[in-house]
């Protein structure tokens, strides 16, 4: 069937995106964490290719469906609002700073949606991506199947490939 060639077509896809001398649209989710922070630098020295443009995307604070009786006040969602967009100017300096050290095209935008996983997997539609490569933080399982993952729903729910770059020194062993 059809669906059993699919990872076959993925893995090729892979392959020509990362080692063929084409251009590439790259997205890369960033945060403030280390994970953010290994993936860049595992993207830098790796991956890229000259020619291939970096997309770095980072998800903002959702406060849209928070209800009156539900979280914080009015007042207290626009601080948070703030402190968020305050972080998220720092992401994008550092990460436009990394990239331009290393001769690399890139660009930051900052988006905001209720599911972190749906809101990068739709971007990367947006922005028409070849490959999306995110960190992922290493949750134990028990965690991981309370809180889900984002790395693990964008990898289900993509449409081209992704690459989760799981830092080293930060592997969850636990069950």
């Amino acid at each position: 069937s059809q669906d059993a060639l699919l990872p076959h077509r993925l893995f090729v896809l892979l392959l020509q995106t990362i080692f063929f001398e084409t251009m590439a649209i790259i997205l890369i989710p960033v945060d403030s964490s280390t994970h953010s922070e290994y993936c860049l630098d595992f993207y830098i020295k790796q991956l890229h290719r000259e020619g291939n443009h970096v997309f770095s995307v980072y998800v903002g604070d959702y406060y849209g469906d928070v209800g009156v009786l539900e979280g914080p006040t009015p007042g207290r969602i626009q601080e948070l609002e703030q402190e968020d967009r305050l972080k998220s100017a720092q992401i994008e300096e550092h990460v436009l700073q990394v990239l331009k050290e290393n001769n690399i095209t890139g660009t930051f935008k900052r988006v905001l949606g209720k599911d972190v996983w749906h809101t990068i997997v739709e971007y990367s539609k947006t922005i028409k991506a070849d490959m999306i490569v995110l960190g992922s933080r290493g949750m134990g399982k028990i965690r991981r199947t309370i809180l889900g993952s984002v790395s693990e729903s964008v990898l289900h729910h993509s449409h081209i490939p992704v690459l989760i770059c799981k830092h080293p020194h930060h592997t969850s062993h636990h069950h």
